[in-house]
């Protein structure tokens, strides 16, 4: 960012001055924290022989600063912290389950059960316990802190619902053979969907 010209200091990370050399109008120097810093025109011409003006422009931007300072503290309270390690945990659980579930699918659309589709069956069963270990992980940290940002809770509903829905419908597959034909094609549509879903919530936008 360009140095102003002409500045004047009005407190920590907040300046005024001109944008070039022989610029015509004010503008405010804004440092809002160490990975934001920003320069505005404030609509003030420049007339430093002017005492009324050069307080009109101070006023200005120490307004504009707070208005400012302001909107960078709810942003900041509106992000949710999780530990990467945690999101990396869950992401690799997930989708190694969506590989094999979308294996097993695309096994039993071609009915090539002679290619290892119980296999892939019992591979898919058996990574459901890290999915749940690190799903419980996530829910812990992410829910609580999660809940104020009300950008993301239907989405989060969603997420959960249709999380929900596959934990139990996976069980009752597993223990319970007669529902297989009834519920095991609503399970695998709805756990294909269920990657793109998550990725989408967590890069969906908190704040406008």
């Amino acid at each position: 960012m360009p140095k102003l010209y002409n500045a004047k200091k009005l407190g920590k990370g907040l300046k005024i001055g001109l944008r070039e050399l022989n610029g015509a109008e004010w503008f405010a120097d804004m440092t809002l924290d160490a990975d934001k810093r920003t320069c505005r025109k404030i609509n003030v011409p420049f007339l430093p022989e002017d005492e009324r003006n050069i307080l009109l422009a101070e006023n200005k931007a120490k307004r504009l600063f707070e208005e400012l300072l302001l909107e960078r503290f709810n942003e900041s309270n509106q992000k949710i912290n999780v530990p990467s390690w945690q999101t990396k945990f869950f992401s690799l659980s997930l989708i190694l389950l969506w590989i094999t579930g979308m294996l097993w699918l695309t096994l039993d659309f071609m009915d090539l059960n002679s290619f290892g589709q119980t296999q892939v069956l019992i591979l898919h069963g058996a990574l459901i316990i890290p999915a749940l270990v690190s799903l419980g992980v996530l829910i812990v940290s992410h829910i609580p802190e999660g809940w104020e940002p009300t950008k993301r809770r239907k989405s989060g509903y969603l997420l959960s619902f249709i999380m929900l829905f596959l934990v139990i419908s996976g069980f009752v597959l597993f223990y319970e053979d007669s529902f297989m034909n009834e519920l095991s094609y609503s399970h695998s549509l709805t756990g294909l969907f269920l990657v793109p879903l998550i990725f989408w919530h967590f890069k969906k936008k908190s704040t406008s």
